[in-house]
C-alpha cells in the first residue's frame, strides 16, 4: 500500500514545477498539467485544494496563472500533505471499528501512532528545497550518465 496516492503526488509535481518558475511569474494550469503529465481538470481540482491550504496563489487575468504562496524553503511536504489528508494518517478500518482494547490492540496502536508521529517529522523536516536540490542532482547524474 502506497503512503502517496496519484493526487498527493500530482500535488507535489505541481508544487515543484511552481517551485521551478521565476518569482512573482505566474504559470497557467495547463502549462503545469502539459510538463507533468496531469489530467487537466484533476490538476484543477488539486490546485483549488493547496490554493485553500494558502500553498499557491492564483492571480486572474490574460497573465494569470498559479505561484506558490512561499518560497520553496517555507513549504513542507506535509503542509503539502496536510492540504490533503490534514494531520493524521489514518488507522486502519478494522482498528477503527474495534470498541473493546486488548493489549495487542494496544500495542498496535502505539506503533501505529509512533510511526504516524516519525512519518510526519520526516514530511515537515523536508522542503520542496530539499525536493528541488535532490532533483537537481538527479538531473545532473542522469545528464552525465550517457558519457560513461
Amino acid at each position: 500500500m502506497p503512503l502517496f496516492s496519484a493526487k498527493m503526488e500530482y500535488a507535489l509535481r505541481s508544487m515543484l514545477y511552481l517551485a521551478q518558475q521565476p518569482a512573482g511569474v505566474p504559470v497557467q494550469s495547463r502549462d503545469i498539467a502539459e510538463a507533468e503529465y496531469i489530467p487537466g481538470p484533476y490538476l484543477d481540482q488539486i490546485l483549488a485544494t493547496l490554493k485553500r491550504a494558502g500553498l499557491v496563489r492564483s492571480m486572474r487575468g490574460v497573465g494569470g496563472g498559479y505561484e506558490l504562496a512561499k518560497p520553496p524553503s517555507q513549504i513542507t511536504v506535509g503542509d503539502v500533505v496536510r492540504a490533503f489528508s490534514g494531520d493524521t494518517l489514518q488507522p486502519s478500518e478494522a482498528t477503527q471499528r474495534d470498541s473493546a482494547m486488548t493489549t495487542t490492540m494496544s500495542c498496535i496502536r502505539d506503533f501505529q501512532r509512533r510511526t504516524s508521529e516519525a512519518i510526519w517529522r520526516l514530511l515537515d523536516a523536508t522542503t520542496l528545497q530539499h525536493l528541488l536540490e535532490q532533483k537537481y542532482l538527479l538531473d545532473q547524474a542522469q545528464s552525465i550518465a550517457p558519457y560513461l
